[in-house]
């Protein structure tokens, strides 16, 4: 009897903690709109709910994600968790239509941990560095934007022109510097030639999206008004790929920031509400807003659970 009492008790910490885990996903019977990436090594998205799957694309640590509905369980590395059905971000679509992937819910949380930069390595600063585009916060007159690019390649373009230095970059985060190998260029210009200049930025402090160097404050560059060109991108392009180009540094900033969209959306941003709720875009600092994310999302969301719970 004694026997059969453990086993029961153990089956049932063993069903509290699969559905413990599972409820993580909700709140108040709902599924929990957004939550956010818990892996230092990022987060891989699949079309499909299952490791052999293709991959769509990866998540960064602690970005925000839209979720759809929520899948079949699988226990992976140890964890059991579900697999969870979200939206693309943006900047993630081939087309103009919302576009969905699979992630293994064990490496979700409703809860987003705190910046820090402690444990980083030069990989984790390039991440840092080319998540979006940057300028300098009290420059005057058209700005200089620095785009470093996941793939090595730098540029500094002034803002709403061609003209600009392209080159390379590379970091060393224990020594907290940034160095820069670029040329300026001219276009039309056959007979001109490039010289290459190597610059250096000792960074003097980090924060989530914000960074000091040689003495200069950096802040992500957030051209929101490009979002009115996306009827001209789609008229004109096959793809999303040229829109996405444009769009993907402040809209990482916005899913990443409730504070920035909001101060953006109440500067000028409302007009683009409709393709923000679209984008899945979060802003609970906005009441109305809010009421119409959800009357546009609910209805999708129940709409993907059934075809989820259809595959389980």
């Amino acid at each position: 009897m004694r026997k059969i009492i453990c086993v029961l008790f153990s089956f049932t910490v063993l069903a509290l903690s699969v559905f413990a885990d599972k409820s993580r996903f909700y709140q108040d019977g709902k599924v929990i709109d957004t939550m956010y990436v818990d892996s230092a090594d990022g987060l891989r998205v699949r079309d499909r709910p299952s490791l052999k799957s293709n991959r769509l694309c990866g998540l960064t640590h602690r970005l925000p994600v839209k979720v759809v509905a929520i899948g079949r369980e699988e226990t992976i590395d140890g964890i059991t968790a579900p697999w969870v059905e979200i939206l693309l971000p943006r900047y993630e679509w081939h087309g103009f239509e919302p576009e969905y992937g699979w992630v293994f819910g064990g490496y979700l949380t409703a809860k987003r941990g705190a910046f820090s930069t402690r444990g980083w390595t030069d990989w984790n600063f390039k991440q840092y560095l080319s998540k979006c585009k940057w300028c300098e916060s009290d420059q005057t007159g058209p700005r200089l934007i620095y785009n470093f690019e996941e793939n090595g390649e730098f540029k500094m373009q002034v803002e709403e022109r061609g003209a600009g230095a392209f080159g390379t970059w590379r970091t060393d985060f224990k020594n907290r510097s940034v160095s820069t190998r670029a040329a300026f260029m001219f276009a039309g210009d056959d007979d001109y030639t490039p010289e290459y200049e190597t610059v250096v930025y000792k960074i003097e402090n980090i924060d989530e999206f914000s960074f000091s160097a040689n003495g200069k404050n950096f802040i992500p560059y957030t051209q929101w008004g490009v979002l009115n060109n996306e009827n001209y991108f789609k008229e004109h392009e096959k793809d999303s790929s040229g829109f996405n180009d444009y769009i993907k540094s402040f809209m990482f900033v916005f899913y990443s920031s409730e504070a920035a969209f909001d101060s953006v959306y109440r500067n000028g941003g409302a007009s683009l509400k409709d393709s923000c709720i679209k984008y899945g875009v979060y802003n609970s600092k906005n009441e109305d807003y809010m009421k119409a994310y959800h009357d546009y999302w609910n209805p999708i969301m129940a709409e993907h659970q059934k075809k989820a719970d259809a595959m389980k």
